[in-house]
């Protein structure tokens, strides 16, 4: 299966021992998996990008309110 935000990557799908596996690179690693409710059809559906660096979420956060944090710096 191709991904389609990049032709050169494969994601590959294997048999592990009694299971079937899901190879994935690094970069495709954020899936949600859902269950159809008969439990015979299992799909991916790749997750929208996320900040991956905490502490820029953080810096945000803490600029948007900063008024906010200095009256919790005084409690």
């Amino acid at each position: 299966m191709s991904n389609p935000d990049n032709s050169n990557e494969r994601v590959k799908f294997f048999k592990n021992g009694n299971s079937d596996a899901l190879h994935l690179s690094k970069q495709n690693r954020e899936f949600q998996k859902n269950i159809s409710p008969d439990g015979k059809e299992v799909t991916f559906r790749k997750n929208r990008k996320a900040k991956s660096n905490i502490s820029e979420i953080a810096d945000e956060i803490f600029d948007e309110h900063s008024d906010l944090m200095k009256r919790l710096e005084n409690l």
